[in-house]
């Protein structure tokens, strides 16, 4: 009976010992924290753009529902309010809007609002806590 069989390594023998595996497996290891990071700061941000179309699509839905009161039959185009809130609104949304008479040396500054004039700018601003704020602003006359 044989007790034991050993082969002898010589100094041509191919492979990776412990030490060289361990070192590898130590640097890919490094490397690798280095890429997911990357990816982990790209997956905190990844909701924005949903919550941004949302926003985007409550302020055009509240600037709609603005364009709809003017066209409303018996609402005359003195009848909208000159600051409200949004009739259309979500769970963790905010929403204001503003419509303000303007003077056509003036149509895009909401600084000074005249009185009653041919034309109106209209800001809706939603607002969401991740995001900041979506404002869409539009100019309403009354031709």
């Amino acid at each position: 009976m044989r007790i034991a069989d050993f082969r002898i390594i010589s100094p041509n023998s191919k492979g990776f010992t412990l030490i060289e595996t361990i070192i590898t497996l130590v640097v890919l290891s490094i490397a690798a924290v280095g890429v997911l990071s990357v990816f982990t700061s790209g997956m905190k941000g990844s909701a924005n753009p949903l919550i941004l179309s949302q926003a985007t699509q409550l302020a055009q839905g509240e600037m709609d529902q603005v364009f709809g009161e003017k066209a409303a039959p018996g609402l005359g185009f003195g009848s909208i309010v000159t600051t409200a809130g949004c009739v259309l609104t979500l769970p963790g949304f905010g929403c204001s809007r503003t419509v303000c008479y303007v003077t056509t040396a003036d149509l895009n500054s909401t600084a000074a609002c005249a009185v009653a004039t041919n034309y109106k700018h209209v800001t809706v601003t939603v607002t969401q806590p991740t995001i900041g704020n979506v404002i869409v602003d539009s100019l309403i006359t009354n031709y």
